[in-house]
C-alpha cells in the first residue's frame, strides 16, 4: 500500500492517486504574440476538492509575479466565497461557472425550488410558496468548511400541507434548505443568469485551451500513471511533464508551426453537413 495515496469518484471515474492541476497562460495569441504555456503546478492527493487549492494557486502565482487579472477557471474550482473575495482580496476577477440548483424540486419542474421561497435576511426566516415560514435558522459551515446557512419548516407547518409533495418527499421533517450567506447567495444567482447569455460563454471560451494541455500531458507524456510512489516524487514528475510541455510549444511556436485543428467526431460532422 502507498499511505498517501487516496482513492477519489468523479462524474462517473475512480482512481487511487493524486491530481494534477494545471494553470496555463490564454492570451489571444495575435495579441499578445507569445505561446500558451504552463504557468504552475500543483499536485494534491486524490480526495483534495478542486476549490481549496486555489488559494494556493494565487499565492504561487503572486510570488512568481503571474497572477493575471482575470483568471479563468473550471466549475470544480470555483465558489461562490472565492468570486465575491478574490477581486478585493487578490486583485483578480474569476470567472466560472457555479452549479445549477439540482435539487430534486428544480430536476422534477413542477417543485418548490429554492428560488419559489422569500429570504428575510434581517429576520432570518424564510417564507415558502403557502405563506408559511420557517422556524430554524441555523449559520454554520458545509462538509468543505465553507459558510452556510441550514433552515428549516417545523414538521406541524409541513405536515398538513396540500402541496407537501411539491416541495419535500420526508414524512418526518419539515422542508429544509440550505443558502449561502447573503451576499454569496445574491452572487451565485447573478453569475447563474450570466452564465446562460452567449457574452459570458463566449468569454469562458478561452479557458477550454487547457483542456488541450491536459490532454497533451496524458498523451506526450503519460500523465496519467505516475511512474513513483509517493507524492513528493509524483509532483517531481508533473513539474518535468509541464516543463515538457512548455519546451515543445515553444519549438512550435519558433518554428512556427500551425496550431491543431480540433478534432471533429463523425456525429459532430454530419450534424455540419445538415
Amino acid at each position: 500500500m502507498i499511505p498517501e495515496a487516496r482513492y477519489a469518484k468523479k462524474r462517473g471515474s475512480a482512481w487511487v492517486g493524486y491530481k494534477i492541476h494545471l494553470s496555463e497562460s490564454c492570451d489571444d495569441h495575435g495579441e499578445a504574440k507569445r505561446p500558451h504555456l504552463i504557468t504552475h503546478v500543483v499536485t494534491t492527493d486524490a480526495t483534495v476538492n478542486d476549490a481549496m487549492v486555489v488559494e494556493e494557486i494565487h499565492d504561487r502565482l503572486t510570488d512568481k509575479d503571474l497572477l493575471p487579472a482575470e483568471h479563468l477557471l473550471d466549475a470544480g474550482y470555483t465558489s461562490a466565497e472565492l468570486l465575491l473575495t478574490a477581486p478585493t482580496t487578490r486583485g483578480v476577477h474569476v470567472v466560472g461557472p457555479v452549479r445549477s440548483n439540482n435539487t430534486r424540486q428544480a430536476a422534477k419542474g413542477g417543485g418548490f425550488g429554492k428560488t419559489a421561497f422569500t429570504i428575510n435576511w434581517q429576520a432570518k426566516q424564510v417564507t415558502c410558496p403557502t405563506g408559511a415560514t420557517s422556524r430554524y435558522w441555523t449559520a454554520g459551515v458545509d462538509n468543505n468548511g465553507r459558510d452556510a446557512i441550514r433552515i428549516r419548516f417545523a414538521t406541524i407547518t409541513c405536515a398538513p400541507c396540500p402541496v407537501r409533495d411539491q416541495c419535500t418527499r420526508s414524512t418526518k421533517y419539515g422542508r429544509q434548505l440550505t443558502v449561502r450567506p447573503q451576499e454569496q447567495d445574491a452572487l451565485l444567482e447573478r453569475v447563474r443568469t450570466e452564465q446562460s447569455t452567449d457574452e459570458w460563454k463566449h468569454r469562458y471560451a478561452a479557458r477550454t485551451g487547457v483542456e488541450g494541455a491536459i490532454h497533451q500531458a496524458i498523451a506526450t507524456t503519460g500523465a496519467r500513471r505516475t511512474r513513483y510512489i509517493g507524492q513528493a516524487k509524483t509532483r517531481l514528475a508533473h513539474i518535468l511533464t509541464a516543463t515538457a510541455i512548455n519546451l515543445i510549444r515553444l519549438d512550435a511556436w519558433w518554428n512556427e508551426t500551425p496550431l491543431a485543428r480540433t478534432r471533429t467526431s463523425r456525429l459532430a460532422a454530419l450534424d455540419l453537413a445538415a
